[in-house]
């Protein structure tokens, strides 16, 4: 019934690791189809778990893959010989995508060759995305959002607190959430008290993204609720510490607070948001960096934009922004930033702006050796699998500065009260967290 892997089909017998990078070179060619249950030599060999392996499935197409994939990836369950199998059918996507993980990077983009996935370098990266870039260059205000029955409790509290009137019948028209044909456009999608936007604040216990730490995923509601909480959580993150080489004692923080908050608004209401590209955060053990995409306004000099000048990506975003006190016209943002932590601090390519804010050497030194969470702990074990159920003993010790052997004692301990379980074979399954 199967036939041999070729750039069409895959066959796994169980998911594995690789399961994004197959999904993410499916969109970036011509689309595919991947059996799950089925191995190479084509024998079927079924699931156990049905449900569990498609809701595994699932989380990987909505919280792995960027950008937002769902209507190019459709899962189903079949029953051949007798046995269960999971098909994946993967369209051919739209836009270039990538592991979430990686972002746009060798790591994370990958196209299907024959029965392989050949990993993009980055000329072919920048060549594909600005390919992509270039084929629209529209309003968030003339997308249709595809959802028909959004609300807008979260907006019309930011809107009212800010002492702006809301009326029912004129909301819609004055803040621009409707497409000319009368429908709820992306705009209309990113503020609505449910959506399908992800913003992403992703740890790492390194200088780089070798050594993954955990991701917490702000998002599914109103924007700016969601990148409040995103802020809020770095924030939580700037610990104070004492100086102790300064006569008086200075109290210094990790990061400057506003520098940060200031460059997290600039990312996200000039973030071109036309693209399904999100804005982000990565945490990195000298260092936070902010990503957005759409690169500098054409009409601007990179001369211009750091001396303060705007000129909004999303003029009808960026007004509701300032009516809710989160952006102003003053432009004092991008100097704020420049005047801390120099013009160096920001990075710009042609479809991406990256501020980088480094941290106080001592006040990270501390924060990241000396945690206050109990060494492998159980919570901290089960948080770091829930975090990234690929988690391997090695990977574990390594994050919790522990050996192997101690790590393996409290996976068991684990395991036998029923806390977690191990699904797959050793190398290439899976965690599960059960309480």
């Amino acid at each position: 019934m199967f036939t041999d892997e070729d750039n069409k089909i895959e066959l796994k017998e169980l998911i594995s690791g690789s399961l994004p990078k197959e999904i993410v070179a499916f969109l970036n060619s011509d689309g595919g189809t991947i059996y799950i249950g089925v191995n190479k030599k084509r024998e079927i060999k079924g699931i156990m778990n049905v449900d569990e392996t498609m809701r595994i499935i699932s989380d990987i197409i909505t919280d792995q893959i960027s950008p937002r994939c769902i209507e190019y990836v459709k899962q189903f369950h079949d029953i051949v010989e007798g046995k269960d199998l999971v098909r994946i059918e993967v369209k051919k996507g739209n836009q270039l995508f990538y592991i979430k993980k990686y972002g746009l990077s060798e790591n994370g983009c990958y196209v299907r060759i024959g029965s392989s996935c050949k990993s993009l370098m980055p000329n072919e990266i920048q060549e594909r995305f600005i390919q992509y870039l270039a084929i629209r260059d529209v309003n968030i205000t003339d997308i249709p959002s595809g959802k028909r029955n959004l609300t807008f409790k979260i907006l019309k509290n930011y809107l009212f607190t800010n002492n702006n009137h809301v009326s029912d019948e004129t909301f819609f028209e004055n803040y621009h959430l409707l497409t000319k044909d009368g429908k709820f456009n992306y705009l209309a999608e990113l503020l609505a008290d449910a959506n399908d936007i992800v913003i992403n604040v992703a740890t790492f216990s390194s200088t780089d993204k070798t050594q993954y730490l955990k991701r917490e995923e702000f998002g599914g509601k109103c924007l700016l609720l969601a990148m409040e909480q995103a802020k809020n959580y770095v924030n939580s993150m700037n610990q104070t510490f004492i100086n102790l080489d300064t006569t008086p004692r200075k109290e210094i923080k990790m990061f400057d607070t506003e520098a940060f908050e200031q460059a997290w608004i600039n990312a996200c209401v000039h973030n071109k948001w036309s693209e399904s590209n999100h804005p982000g955060i990565y945490i990195y053990s000298n260092r936070l960096e902010i990503e957005s995409f759409g690169g500098i306004p054409k009409v601007l000099t990179k001369e211009q934009f750091l001396k303060g000048k705007s000129e909004p990506v999303n003029k009808q975003l960026f007004d509701i922004f300032r009516a809710c006190n989160f952006a102003e016209e003053s432009g004092h943002g991008v100097p704020s930033v420049v005047n801390i932590y120099g013009k160096d601090a920001y990075i710009f390519s042609e479809y991406f702006i990256n501020v980088i804010i480094p941290f106080d050497k001592n006040g990270f030194a501390t924060r990241i050796s000396d945690r206050k969470q109990p060494e492998n702990s159980r919570e901290t074990i089960i948080d770091l699998i829930r975090s990234n159920c690929k988690l391997s003993r090695k990977d574990l010790s390594i994050l919790l500065n522990s050996t192997e052997g101690s790590i393996r004692h409290h996976l068991k301990k684990l395991q036998e009260e029923s806390y977690i379980k191990h699904n797959g074979p050793d190398k290439g399954g899976y965690w599960e967290v059960l309480k």
